[in-house]
């Protein structure tokens, strides 16, 4: 069932495994840093005031403009 569904999945993203993974792999590290940022932003609120948000709407765009929700 899982191997029927991912191979959907990177059908229907138009990726092979390894263009998926280090897709994923670049996209995991980008939301690793946000959530460094958001936790100095947690103690410290004058640092970071927008960088989360701005790299969200970024992401955010991204996506989109490759066709997914």
């Amino acid at each position: 069932m899982v191997i029927k569904e991912s191979k959907k999945h990177l059908d229907d993203v138009n990726m092979t495994y390894w263009e998926h993974f280090i897709f994923a792999s670049k996209f995991m590290i980008k939301c690793l840093k946000m959530a460094f940022a958001l936790t100095i932003h947690a103690f410290i609120p004058g640092y970071f005031t927008v960088y989360a948000s701005n790299k969200t709407f970024e992401n955010a765009k991204m996506l989109e403009e490759m066709g997914r929700k």
